[in-house]
């Protein structure tokens, strides 16, 4: 949770990025549209950053509590692993701010971001792939010793590699979660 200082630098910094592009912010543009010094601003949040990283982690809190994928009715369980991610990762994709700052903010902070979500986030991407991760285990599919946290964890690395990943078109990301995300969280048979 935010403190209300923290709210209103990060909203008046989306307003900032939506108007100027995340690039072309500076901290002195976010400190006056918060209506706050430079010095309070860096009070707040420590530097760009951190402030950064709290706005992702805002949205995609949002964005995992949105991904009603009824993922575990698209077909087979490998159509289900690919499918559910290639969504999630569109979805991501379709946030017009988040894009841009995932695309376009030169700070390897934010790929160490997404790889490293809070739990808040990772609760909600359990929440929305459970009934997967269920199905899989009912079906003899999932390998064996993998615990739901650690197929949620699977499942956010691959889908993060593949969205930075963005040469790949929709085909290419699908080959990819194929290759890399089906075999770390499937058997290839059903368990005896």
């Amino acid at each position: 949770m935010h403190s209300d200082d923290q709210r209103k630098v990060m909203d008046a910094a989306v307003r900032c990025f939506e108007r100027y592009g995340p690039q072309r912010t500076s901290m002195t543009d976010i400190a006056e549209e918060a209506g706050i010094s430079r010095r309070t601003l860096y009070r707040v949040f420590d530097d760009r950053s951190t402030l950064v990283e709290a706005i992702l982690n805002d949205r995609l809190f949002d964005l995992a509590g949105s991904r009603s994928l009824e993922i575990a009715t698209l077909g087979s369980v490998e159509e289900c692993i690919v499918e559910g991610s290639l969504r999630s990762i569109e979805l991501g994709e379709a946030d017009d701010l988040f894009s841009e700052i995932v695309t376009h903010e030169h700070d390897t902070s934010v790929e160490r971001f997404l790889l490293r979500v809070t739990d808040g986030v990772r609760g909600r991407v359990a929440r929305a792939w459970a009934p997967l991760i269920e199905r899989c285990r009912a079906e003899g599919r999932l390998r064996e010793g993998l615990s739901d946290d650690r197929v949620v964890d699977l499942v956010m690395t691959v889908q993060t590699v593949v969205l930075m990943r963005d040469n790949l078109g929709r085909d290419g990301r699908r080959a990819l979660l194929r290759d890399l995300l089906v075999p770390a969280i499937l058997t290839d048979r059903p368990a005896a």
